[in-house]
This record gives structure tokens, sequence and C-alpha cells, in this order.
């Protein structure tokens, strides 16, 4: 069994430290303040420019285009629907898969790491060979993912992923995945 390789590393940004309200602390806080303090204070300015002074009290000016309507029990035009999201490549797909699969290595949910893996895997990992993995995984520590290089061949695709261990260190796999109700890692060991 000491022949099976690790077969997850770790979502990049994991374990970055972030704020009371879970944003990152990078510096991004401040472009986002200056945006909601410019927001303000262009509606103060517009706020500003639609009364008119009488007497030293500011009131808001009214015409028939500012009263609200009467209620209608139709509408003449409706809010158009949002577009529907793009569809995610599988590229992308197959990158979401191998990070979920590291994240759930990571985290030592075993029930979500081989729900990610093709059927013919998930046969093979049962008994000593799970056992094998957590065992791996208690000694190794978690992976850290630093890049997925993804090449598909129809339903079929092999992700190089570059990364490290705390304990082993860095180094490169390839992991090969198959198309099985969305992208599965299906890593088969032959005896």
């Amino acid at each position: 069994m000491e022949d099976l390789p690790n077969l997850s590393l770790t979502a990049r940004g994991a374990g970055r430290a972030a704020d009371h309200r879970g944003r990152p602390r990078d510096g991004r806080a401040l472009p986002r303040l200056l945006i909601v303090g410019a927001t303000v204070l262009a509606a103060a300015v517009i706020t500003a420019s639609c009364s008119h002074s009488t007497g030293g009290t500011a009131t808001p000016q009214r015409s028939e285009a500012s009263r609200p309507a009467p209620a209608s029990t139709s509408r003449a035009n409706p809010p158009a629907a949002a577009p529907p999201p793009a569809p995610v490549s599988d590229e992308d797909q197959v990158r979401q898969t191998v990070s979920a699969f590291n994240d759930a290595y990571n985290s030592q949910n075993w029930a979500a790491y081989t729900e990610l893996m093709c059927v013919a895997m998930r046969n093979q990992f049962t008994g000593v060979v799970m056992d094998y993995v957590k065992k791996n995984r208690a000694n190794t520590g978690a992976n850290t993912i630093k890049s997925i290089a993804v090449t598909i061949n129809g339903d079929d695709a092999t992700a190089s992923i570059t990364g490290s261990n705390e304990a082993v260190g860095s180094g490169t796999i390839s992991l090969p995945l198959k198309r099985e109700d969305g992208w599965k890692v299906c890593q088969i060991y032959h005896r």
C-alpha cells in the first residue's frame, strides 16, 4: 500500500487572514470604502440640487412627474429577467472538481472526497485503502494548490497540479478525471 500517491492539494488562498465579515485583509477594503463614500456624496449632491430654498429651509420640489402613479393591476413593461449565467467551461469544471477534491482531503471530509471519485475509483477506495489515505493525511498534513493546468480529451481530462504539502514539500502531479455525472477524479489502480 505504500506506493499509493498523495492524490490531493488545497485551494489557493486558504488560510488568508480575514476581517470580522470574512473579507480578505488585502487592501481591497479601502477602494470599496472610497466607492461607497463617493456614492453617498453623489447622492447628497443630487438631493441638494433637487430642492429649492424657501425662507432658509430646503424643501423638495414637486411636479406631476414626481408624484407617485396610482397602483395598477398590470405592468406595461415588466422588469427584464437577468440573463442566465454563462456556462462554465470544461476546464473550469475540472479545476473546481480538483479544488473540491483537495478541500475534502484537507478537511478530512471523506464522504465528499469519495463522492468526487469516478465509480471505478470509489469502488477501490474502501477498507484498507481508505484507512491508508486517512493515515497518510494525518501524517503528512494539508496540501496547497498553486496551479492547475487542464487538458481535455472528450470525456477524459488530465489535471497537472503544482502545489506543496506541509511535510513532503513542493511538486507536480497528474490527476486523471472522467466525465461521469460531472467531472470526477478517476485514478484507477490495476492489480
